[in-house]
């Protein structure tokens, strides 16, 4: 009988069939029906296409918000010893003005001890005893003593005292008030960088929040969800980058 001499290169052996359809198969197929698992590895593959951006903007949007919150923790940190150095600053300041308010008192009590003999001496016609007053006052009552008396022709008694012209204000006095305001302007700065550290807080639990929807957003199933959740971060994360932006920055240098 007459062989085709094509027969062998049309019909290969079985056991030369077999290694090249092996090699057709993929992973899944090692569990599933051969051609079921191409079809679901072709779907997986084409469900990370088409979100594969969503993956890319929500791992640039975790980077961004870690580095917004490592930031605004380290500004809270900065704030909070602005504080603490203001708060200590007013501190010193009320306890010097307490101090020169003290001297003041204690010059005020002088001046009106020799200002009411001074009178009585006056009225006694004790030129002698006026003379040696007048030349023990204080460098800072006399001008006030001066201005008092000629308020009236001489032989008329002036009316009040000279302590209430503006002309008697000892240098105790305004030093006194001058520490009250500098601890005054000292407790408003504390106060001011106390709200700043806690704005600067806020800032970074709004970024957490930014990192759960984020990082959580991408293992959802449903690309609307997905898409949803990363919308959500994004416009949390805008929010909080103006709120900060909007904040005095302490460099720190």
């Amino acid at each position: 009988m007459t062989q085709d001499p094509h027969a062998s290169e049309q019909a290969p052996p079985a056991d030369e069939q077999g290694p090249k359809r092996e090699r057709t198969k993929r992973a899944s197929d090692a569990i599933l029906p051969f051609g079921v698992g191409e079809r679901l590895d072709d779907i997986a593959q084409d469900r990370f296409n088409r979100t594969d951006w969503i993956e890319l903007a929500a791992a640039v949007l975790l980077a961004l918000a870690t580095i917004v919150a490592a930031w605004s923790a380290y500004q809270a940190t900065r704030w909070g010893g602005v504080q603490a150095n203001a708060y200590s600053a007013a501190a010193a300041a009320r306890t010097e003005a307490t101090q020169q308010n003290s001297i003041y008192a204690a010059q005020v009590q002088i001046d009106v001890m020799m200002w009411i003999e001074y009178i009585k001496q006056e009225q006694a016609d004790q030129e002698a005893g006026t003379t040696f007053l007048e030349d023990r006052f204080r460098e800072e009552f006399k001008p006030a003593l001066e201005e008092w008396s000629t308020l009236v022709p001489p032989g008329e008694a002036p009316p009040g005292t000279p302590f209430d012209l503006d002309t008697y204000e000892p240098e105790s006095e305004r030093l006194a008030k001058e520490l009250n305001a500098q601890a005054d302007a000292l407790s408003a700065q504390a106060r001011d960088a106390n709200q700043t550290g806690d704005n600067f807080v806020l800032v970074a639990v709004v970024m957490a929040s930014v990192l759960f929807f984020a990082g959580v957003g991408t293992k959802l199933k449903g690309r609307a969800v997905r898409l949803m959740m990363l919308l959500f971060g994004t416009l949390l994360f805008l929010g909080g980058i103006a709120f900060m932006l909007s904040m005095p920055q302490n460099f720190g240098i």
